[in-house]
């Protein structure tokens, strides 16, 4: 089923606001060098640089939405995000702020986006971008999520899952429920 992108989807603004929240929540849980310690063999890079990678998009979503030309190859790179946990949880404050500020009216316009090696510009829209940075940022939080454990942390179990699976959890809890419910009341 198709929706109208002209019209700003506010559970995209929510999914993505939550997600944002999720990730400040999990920085705070982590204890005195997790956030820039690697895992090796498992993992190669550290938390900090997944939240580094997160937090960049969101920053060039923000910055390039005024531009309606999307490019999120042009990233900052800014390794104070990779290194600092404080600085990020500043930065996410920033983020949920400006994503809580999108304007509805926005979503009318059109958009592009494009990656830096071939320059060609597909046509794109504010939801769908939008829908883009909540998965992308699911997968980053699913290897975090794996990081976090692996430290002996234990972020929320549904850290790092996808609202699909998450929605798809939750039928099949609610069905086993009442599969119980019914077997109880036969007897």
């Amino acid at each position: 089923m198709l929706t109208d992108s002209s019209k700003l989807d506010q559970q995209l603004i929510t999914g993505n606001l939550e997600a944002l929240r999720e990730g400040a929540e999990l920085i705070q849980l982590l204890k005195g060098v997790q956030y820039t310690q690697g895992y090796k063999p498992a993992f190669a890079s550290t938390i900090g640089a997944h939240f580094r990678h997160v937090l960049e998009h969101y920053r060039c979503f923000i910055t390039q939405l005024e531009s309606r030309l999307f490019c999120y190859d042009k990233r900052e790179r800014d390794q104070l995000l990779e290194c600092d946990s404080q600085y990020a949880l500043r930065t996410i404050d920033e983020l949920i702020t400006s994503v809580q500020a999108i304007s509805p009216l926005l979503a009318s316009y059109e958009y592009g986006i494009e990656d830096e090696q071939t320059s060609i510009v597909a046509a794109t829209s504010l939801n769908r971008e939008l829908l883009f940075l909540q998965s992308h940022t699911v997968h980053h939080y699913a290897i975090i999520g794996a990081m976090t454990r692996a430290f002996g942390n234990q972020p929320d179990e549904d850290f790092g899952v996808a609202i699909a699976t998450r929605v798809h959890n939750e039928k099949c809890a609610d069905d086993a429920k009442t599969i119980v419910k019914e077997a109880a009341c036969a007897q």
